[in-house]
């Protein structure tokens, strides 16, 4: 290893100490099990490490072309044994994973068959984590506060929750006295997840449906039956994009955003209703102008920047636009 190498290591293991003392007391007072310790802080290290209550997981950033270098995972081993050291932790309690760029069906698609599933809490509330089967765990951290936000908003509203995972925006808003819930998601394993989760917190029955499709079908389909339901707040956190052999056309997000979002506003939304929108798409512009929908009667407000977390380094780890009428 080059001496720069070297030093860049030394750094890591240095800030990563730091990290250790400030989000261990940061989290016991703000009473949060899984969050972020290191984002690519050093540049020479790239690398994202999360923590949850059971085990860390530990994401290689690299491009594409370091990754394929001859040294590269002696390197990443290098890595892995310094946060292994510096949290005095074993093998089977640190998860090595490498962030790709997805095509198609990767967000589905299992990198390992080991099931370790344990349950963890937020906000009072319990979820079901994977570390090791998939690329994410099955609870968005970047997520946290929007999640808490959908919450507080839900009280006595009826809910729809497209692209909806495993279903924790669901929870939550059960949680916060929504009367009905509606996750709709492609993969039917995300599906069933979802369905645990609300069945761990106590939200069963017709009033929190969870429905397997392909949302855009979905939503064409019942945009053409005059008497589809219509919801007080409908969030989505759709794929960047997606051409999976289930969906019967391609998605994209910065191509079809637009579409589905005026449909939701014209369709599926109550005279009051919101829609909350967020996307991880780093280069993501809102094709919808600020002029076209107060023609509409609505606002859209940008709350990207408030809705991260304080645990997360990377102010582009997502966007997030809420849309309301003016008269609110």
């Amino acid at each position: 290893m080059t001496e720069r190498g070297l030093g860049a290591l030394i750094m890591f293991e240095n800030r990563l100490r730091k990290l250790k003392k400030e989000r261990e007391k940061w989290a016991k007072r703000e009473n949060i099990e899984c969050y972020r310790i290191y984002s690519e802080d050093i540049p020479q290290v790239a690398c994202i490490l999360d923590r949850y209550p059971n085990g860390f997981v530990l994401y290689d950033k690299s491009s594409l072309r370091f990754q394929a270098e001859a040294d590269h995972e002696e390197r990443f081993a290098q890595i892995a044994g310094i946060v292994k050291n510096v949290f005095q932790i074993s093998d089977d309690t640190l998860f090595l994973k490498s962030r790709r760029k997805q095509k198609g069906t990767d967000q589905y698609e299992k990198i390992a068959i080991e099931r370790n599933d344990h349950w963890v809490r937020e906000d009072n509330l319990e979820f079901r984590i994977n570390l090791s089967d998939y690329l994410d765990t099955g609870l968005f951290l970047d997520h946290r506060i929007t999640r808490k936000w959908l919450k507080e908003k839900s009280q006595n509203k009826s809910v729809l929750n497209l692209f909806s995972y495993t279903g924790a925006f669901s929870v939550y808003a059960a949680s916060g006295g929504a009367i009905k819930t509606k996750s709709i998601d492609l993969s039917k394993t995300y599906c069933e997840w979802a369905n645990q989760n609300l069945q761990r917190n106590g939200f069963t029955g017709q009033n929190h449906q969870i429905i397997n499709a392909d949302i855009l079908q979905w939503l064409e389909g019942e945009a053409k039956n005059p008497n589809r339901e219509r919801y007080d707040l409908i969030f989505l956190d759709p794929p960047t994009f997606s051409n999976s052999k289930k969906m019967y056309e391609e998605w994209d997000v910065q191509t079809k955003h637009r579409n589905i979002l005026l449909l939701l506003l014209t369709k599926f939304l109550t005279d009051q209703g919101e829609i909350w929108f967020s996307t991880n798409f780093r280069k993501f512009k809102m094709e919808v102008e600020e002029e076209e929908w107060k023609e509409r009667g609505y606002l859209c407000m940008n709350r990207t920047l408030e809705s991260i977390p304080s645990d997360f380094r990377d102010q582009k780890i997502h966007q997030l636009f809420c849309i309301l009428p003016i008269s609110k």
